[in-house]
């Protein structure tokens, strides 16, 4: 017999509805982790066909509010970031904890997740960033598929999913890009990449960039609204030393899809001298049933 579970589709990175980034999720925690396959999780997920679709289940130990598994229309992630925030935000209405929690802590495949609720703003935490250089022609190919000339190093970070971040020399040229997904998807494959971060400043601003996703391998050409690949961006721009600490950064992305995405950023330093990168914005619910699984 089916569980018939609680369902919401929520809206990420947005004040405004169906402008942001949408995440269904699933509430399990009324059931145990071990009730469920995976491939039955995953056949939810390709059903609904959204770049991510989550189910919260039942944490580990009492050092989590919550258990978090996301998944792509093709696979299982360790995290990513607008399913994180959008989660957050379900989790809370499914618990009637709006309003009653600063501080939630994800259980996740990248370990615990630390997140910050001030009013309508959802942030995680991002520490544990690794940054590798890539090689040149692997660079440079991914550049081409974009019709870009990089300002910058191009660089692999990982952040869960593992984002190739490209820096060019102003917005329009980032919202001008029309990449070719089926190279993209040839060059992600063979490199074990996710895909690509694509990054340029707004003229006439201090700390504000327009970014777009592409990761057409794992069958999302282009994400609209980003929370992962935000991440990835700011520590790439804090490593290139485009952007001061305790800066607030502001990136819009979804415009070349019909969305009006806003994402907040800050990097954090820290006594000991170390950074946290830190990324967040709004959300709102936009849906809401029952499920069977």
């Amino acid at each position: 017999m089916p569980f018939k579970l609680p369902f919401k589709q929520v809206d990420v990175f947005t004040s405004e509805g169906f402008k942001g980034n949408p995440v269904a999720v699933i509430n399990c925690l009324g059931i145990n982790e071990s009730e469920v396959t995976k491939d039955q999780l995953q056949a939810v997920a390709n059903w609904t066909n959204l770049s991510e679709t989550t189910f919260i289940f039942k944490p580990s130990s009492d050092q989590f509010d919550y258990k978090l598994r996301i998944f792509t229309p093709k696979n299982e992630l360790p995290f990513a970031g607008h399913p994180t925030i959008g989660s957050c935000k379900a989790f809370l209405e499914f618990t009637n904890q709006i309003g009653k929690k600063d501080v939630v802590y994800q259980e996740c495949g990248v370990g615990r997740v630390e997140l910050t609720i001030k009013g309508k703003l959802i942030s995680f935490q991002g520490e544990q960033t690794i940054v590798e250089d890539i090689a040149d022609d692997v660079a440079k190919g991914y550049a081409q598929t974009l019709g870009v000339t990089p300002i910058e190093t191009v660089k692999l970070l990982k952040v869960g999913p593992n984002w190739v971040v490209i820096l060019v020399d102003e917005a329009q040229l980032c919202y001008n890009s029309n990449p070719d997904f089926a190279k993209i998807s040839q060059i992600s494959n063979v490199n074990d990449h996710t895909g690509i971060i694509l990054g340029g400043k707004k003229k006439g601003t201090t700390n504000e960039y327009e970014m777009r996703a592409f990761a057409p391998v794992i069958n999302v050409d282009e994400d609209p609204v980003c929370g992962s690949g935000a991440l990835a961006f700011i520590r790439y721009l804090k490593d290139a030393e485009k952007i001061e600490a305790t800066s607030e950064i502001k990136i819009t992305q979804g415009g070349r899809l019909g969305r009006n995405g806003q994402i907040s950023g800050i990097v954090k330093v820290h006594e000991d001298g170390k950074y946290t990168y830190h990324v967040g914005g709004d959300s709102l619910t936009v849906i809401e049933g029952q499920i069977l699984l």
